[in-house]
């Protein structure tokens, strides 16, 4: 071939490509009108001739968030409420949609954020080269795509907008509230694929070198293994951390590139981390290995309303395969983005083709026509009839979120037009997973509406039967109670969530109803707070939810348990704690953590203390002694992601009160080796509020007693 060294020599080339785009243009246009006659015809047709959506639609400059998602929700003007009464109106709210593109629009793959990428174009071997001395096998740097692009689509997926089956790939992860998805492995070579991940994740104490002295195969290892659900809030969040972020890769990560990213991705999946999990695949290489995420991607994207993210992924592929899910896709990305006349084609198209779903099409002619459709039946729901009925402004059931895989956590709560119930548990969900805040989610609690549950009733479900739905509609009905005398009811309600292994959890939203109550001058001025059978218990309540709250402590008198409570806590964080106080709540079994968390105890005379018997002995359940001994082995060797997802996988199935002290004081020693000073400390917190909550738990009586 001739080698040109004069840009002239282009020309001849450039005119016949424009002549051939010219004849190219042509065939299409003919081939979509014989699209149009066969489908009026009801005749199959061949789904790769439909053009690719219209990309004229707003473009939004920034990503969706679950804090914005939730004060859309919140500011709907009622329209969850206005859900219940749908039935006798056809009147809809078609409020504002929730979904913000991404910037940084790529012409391969959907918009991405590129503050998740930290690497410099020029800077490509930054990340590679602390494990190569490591490695012997390692033979070509570490490289990210400037703009990552995600893959193509294919039949094994995870989602499931084909007839609610979720045809997913690999290891089964299970959701306890939204059913399960399965994520597998498939080994290829991809060198550059293990450097993706989240830019910056807020944690100041981690770097990029934390997968330092691990090999890649022993990360995978303990992904697969500590993708758990632990007992610590503060180790989990860390872990999830870890798992994320962008940072130099496990020695020897090229040759098991894909494994790799494969186990964290499951693992972030198990959390249901949507925004951390999307903004990986984002960046995942175009490969027939990826399809699945990529179609997750796109379901993700339609979810949160993304719709331009979506929708640009939906138009590469459809000309790219004849998959249901992608042109039902496109029916509902014609529709969502203002043509009406093309989701209509669409759907005719995909009707002629013999795809035989009466809820979908009936929910898209809602959707184009505002015609109500007929009641769906919520058990063979799926994530495009979800999508639609979101568009729709139609409440989605509970039933209809158990299709919906734990991936899909974080997604879920973004959708507006979720029923009551549906709500009311998926709020849970994500609190139990630390995806929304405890006053996020009493805002969703406050916004589902009304209730009309007797707080007493709400009670006694409660007591009988403690899961999520049971914890928010108790919640709610004492909330929504104005009686003074409704206070009384809180430290049984929290009783029976400590009981259940919810205490922790709604102790906050608890400690925020009554101080809220507090506030009110008739319940302040009518409740006396020298009651023996209520005050002591809320003040001790307040003092474990907020001990540095010493204004609304003070306000409940001479209660001396609440206030040793709060000097206990108070003191972790001083470095110091006097003695008469660990003596009178009966704490000494904590010397160990405490001693751990460097808490000196001030006034004790420890032979005066030992004659005494006042530091009564309990037993305690001892955490396997392989796995502390690799957390501590790990941590002296600063193997800080080893060390954390080992520590993880370690305490998640003894909850923090009954887990030996000695065990626990180790893990905070290790935490504190690896730099991380400030998860120790609030692990330490977790450790004692424990252990103080079931020490409320005792103090309550059981049922109806006084």
């Amino acid at each position: 071939m001739k080698n040109c060294k004069n840009k002239f020599c282009f020309l001849p080339h450039v005119a016949a490509a424009m002549v051939a785009q010219s004849v190219i243009s042509s065939v299409v246009f003919i081939c979509a009108m014989s699209v149009s006659s066969l489908a009026q015809q009801n005749a199959p047709v061949n789904l790769l001739t439909i053009a690719p959506i219209d990309k004229n639609a707003p473009n939004p400059d920034s990503r969706n968030n679950i804090d914005q998602a939730i004060e859309q929700v919140l500011e709907s003007d009622g329209s969850i409420t206005k859900l219940k009464n749908k039935a006798q109106s056809d009147e809809s709210d078609k409020s504002a949609r929730m979904g913000e593109v991404t910037a940084n629009e790529s012409q391969d793959g959907p918009p991405i954020d590129s503050s998740s990428i930290d690497i410099a174009p020029n800077d490509n071997n930054s990340l590679s080269q602390e494990n190569t001395e490591n490695s012997s096998n390692e033979s070509a740097p570490l490289t990210v795509p400037e703009k990552p692009v995600v893959q193509n689509a294919e039949k094994n997926s995870i989602g499931n907008f084909d007839g609610g089956v979720n045809n997913n790939v690999g290891g089964a992860l299970t959701s306890d509230i939204y059913g399960s998805a399965k994520i597998g492995r498939r080994k290829i070579s991809d060198v550059g694929l293990a450097a993706i991940g989240v830019g910056d994740i807020g944690n100041d104490q981690l770097d990029s070198k934390l997968w330092r002295g691990t090999s890649a195969r022993d990360a995978i290892f303990l992904l697969q293994r500590a993708a758990v659900r632990g007992q610590s809030p503060a180790i989990t969040r860390l872990a999830y951390e870890v798992v994320a972020r962008q940072s130099v890769p496990p020695s020897g990560a090229n040759n098991v590139a894909s494994d790799l990213v494969e186990a964290r991705l499951a693992f972030l999946a198990n959390g249901g981390r949507s925004e951390d999990l999307a903004l990986l695949v984002a960046q995942l290489p175009k490969a027939e290995k990826w399809a699945g995420w990529r179609r997750w991607l796109a379901e993700h994207y339609l979810m949160i309303r993304d719709d331009s993210a979506a929708c640009d992924i939906v138009a590469k592929e459809i000309t790219q395969t004849l998959e249901p899910f992608w042109h039902k896709s496109n029916v509902i990305c014609q529709a969502v983005q203002g043509n009406p006349g093309g989701a209509r084609f669409a759907a005719d198209i995909l009707a002629a083709n013999g795809v035989h779903d009466p809820a979908f099409f009936s929910l898209v002619d809602e959707v184009l026509h505002n015609k109500p459709a007929e009641e769906v039946d919520a058990t063979s729901l799926d994530s495009a009839h979800i999508v639609l009925m979101d568009v729709a402004n139609r409440a989605i059931p509970l039933e209809g979120l158990s299709v919906l895989p734990s991936q899909m956590a974080e997604t879920v709560m973004k959708l507006k037009f979720l029923g009551p119930d549906a709500r009311m548990v998926s709020t849970f969900d994500g609190l139990n997973r630390g995806l929304i805040s405890h006053r996020q989610a009493g805002k969703l609690w406050r916004n589902v509406g009304p209730t009309t549950d007797d707080p007493q009733i709400a009670l006694s479900r409660l007591g009988t039967n403690a899961n999520a739905l049971t914890t928010a509609l108790t919640w709610r009905a004492i909330d929504s109670d104005k009686r003074p005398e409704r206070l009384s009811m809180v430290p049984k309600a929290l009783k029976a969530e400590i009981r259940a292994g919810n205490g922790a959890l709604m102790l906050p939203l608890y400690a925020e109803l009554v101080r809220n109550a507090l506030t009110d001058d008739v319940v302040a001025s009518t409740i006396r707070f020298d009651d023996l059978d209520v005050a002591p218990k809320l003040a001790f309540m307040l003092a474990i939810s907020k001990p540095s709250d010493t204004a609304t402590l003070s306000a409940f008198g001479r209660n001396v348990d609440a206030l040793q409570v709060a000097e206990l806590l108070g003191g972790i964080n001083r470095g110091e704690i006097d003695s008469d106080t660990v003596s009178d709540l009966k704490m000494w079994h904590l010397m160990p953590v405490l001693d751990a968390a460097g808490v000196g105890i001030n006034n004790i005379n420890w032979l005066d203390l030992v004659k005494s018997k006042r530091w009564p002995q309990r037993s305690f359940v001892n955490l396997s002694p392989v796995l502390l001994k690799a957390v501590v082995s790990a941590a002296k060797n600063h193997h800080v992601a080893e060390t954390v997802l080992l520590t993880n996988w370690l305490l998640h199935d003894v909850s923090l009160d009954k887990a030996n002290p000695a065990d626990l004081a180790s893990v905070i020693k290790a935490l504190d080796q690896i730099g991380q000073s400030e998860t120790a400390k609030a692990f330490t917190q977790e450790v004692v509020k424990a252990h103080l909550m079931q020490l409320l738990a005792e103090k309550v009586p059981n049922g109806s007693e006084s």
